[in-house]
């Protein structure tokens, strides 16, 4: 088995059922330890430094969106080198990577596309199951399927009873956008009431005056793409928008950007420790940081 990457979701996924070491070709965006190294099959066409405000890579993405261009290009000449016989894809979200429909036409020959599609914690279990038996490793997905139902349980049996808080998400920070998809469902299975957006439905655009109305108790910053520092930095300079919330900064690329084996594990623990400690443990230091 030879498995190409185009997503971090897809790589994640593959390694959490234990197929690292049959990954040849990876993302511009995967970060997992796991494959440090791998050839890259993908980039984007927004050229946006760490430093770029995120209204202009906002305005950058809607302009290309808008002209009907893509924002990712793919090395289809190296992915055909690395003769892979399975191509993993993902079809939930045209701005976060390269979707399936737009590699589909140039797969190479002997290969076979898969293409992710999870927005809620049920959809997740499909695309493990999908992913496993594609690899061989059904095994593998049914007992990691197993682990993760088990964790859900016990997070809710930990908070079972309590008072649920209101919690707004925001997944980019100008404009504004509130979480979707797998974030509603987190949130409320680690014990909280989630606001604007329900469970599965994708993020949406918004103002800060129809937010600040919502009186949220909690905010959680985890702006797209964002490994902790600079979501951190950027949540301190929206901290004044709801001054009677509690605001907290969270590792987002790994933990919330994606709907992966290491969101409902590790993300959903980080959410039931920010919004009951007297319950939860308090999420570690590399995963969330309250902002003052």
């Amino acid at each position: 088995m030879r498995i190409a990457c185009l997503s971090p979701s897809a790589t994640d996924i593959a390694v959490a059922l234990g197929l690292a070491d049959s990954i040849v070709g990876i993302s511009h965006e995967c970060d997992n330890p796991r494959v440090a190294g791998k050839p890259v099959l993908t980039s984007s066409h927004i050229p946006a430094a760490p430093e770029t405000p995120p209204a202009d890579v906002d305005r950058a993405v809607v302009s290309r969106v808008q002209a009907g261009e893509p924002l990712y290009r793919t090395d289809f000449e190296l992915l055909a080198s690395l003769e892979p016989t399975l191509v993993l894809a993902q079809e939930v979200c045209d701005v976060c990577a390269v979707p399936g429909r737009d590699v589909a036409p140039s797969i190479p020959d002997g290969s076979r596309l898969l293409t992710l599609k999870a927005t809620t914690m049920a959809s997740l279990e499909d695309d493990l199951l999908l992913t496993g038996e594609a690899c061989g490793a059904r095994e593998e997905a049914l007992g990691l399927i197993q682990r993760l139902r088990a964790i859900r349980v016990e997070v809710m049996g930990r908070i079972g009873g309590a008072a649920r808080p209101r919690v707004l998400t925001l997944e980019w920070g100008d404009p504004p956008f509130v979480g979707g998809h797998w974030v509603p469902e987190l949130v409320g299975t680690a014990g909280g009431e989630h606001l604007v957006v329900e469970r599965g439905d994708p993020s949406v655009r918004s103002d800060w005056e129809t937010l600040s109305a919502l009186q949220p108790e909690f905010v959680v910053f985890m702006p797209c793409g964002y490994r902790l520092g600079a979501a951190v930095d950027e949540a301190r300079s929206l901290v004044g928008r709801f001054p009677g919330a509690q605001w907290w900064a969270v590792d987002a690329s790994p933990l919330f950007s994606r709907c992966t084996p290491a969101s409902v594990s590790h993300g959903l623990h980080v959410l039931a420790g920010i919004l009951h400690p007297e319950r939860c443990p308090a999420p570690s230091a590399f995963s969330a940081q309250k902002i003052d």
